[in-house]
């Protein structure tokens, strides 16, 4: 029963349909890898950050560096650039999302306005 127990822990989803006691909840979300070995469960390193935003300048530059993240990329080059070591760039007013990612992973996102 506790490993059972241990499973929806480490799950740990937003809507949980089913139950080992007949009642189901959880409030909280969480972004990671689990391998199942012979010997257990074991977790890998997948990190996830919070979701902020930044306003900026036009030429202002601000840095998103994770030391998770493995590459960044920015959906409005002409808006913000954002370098291989996460430094973001204002380029023109605007809009942009910075997204961090550690492999092919999304550890998260950066919501750019330049004004």
């Amino acid at each position: 029963m506790n490993m059972k127990k241990t499973i929806v822990s480490v799950l740990s989803i937003s809507t949980l349909s089913f139950s080992l006691m007949g009642m189901a909840s959880a409030k909280e979300t969480a972004d990671f890898t689990v391998n199942h070995s012979s010997s257990g469960f074991q977790t890998l390193d997948v990190i996830s950050i919070q979701d902020y935003s930044v306003s900026l300048r036009v030429g202002e530059q601000y840095s998103v560096y994770n030391s998770a993240a493995t590459r960044y990329w920015t959906d409005k080059q002409s808006v913000a650039s954002v370098s291989s070591n996460g430094i973001v760039t204002a380029h023109s007013p605007g809009k942009a999302t910075i997204t961090l990612y550690k492999g092919t992973s999304v550890l998260g996102q950066v919501f750019v306005t330049v004004y």
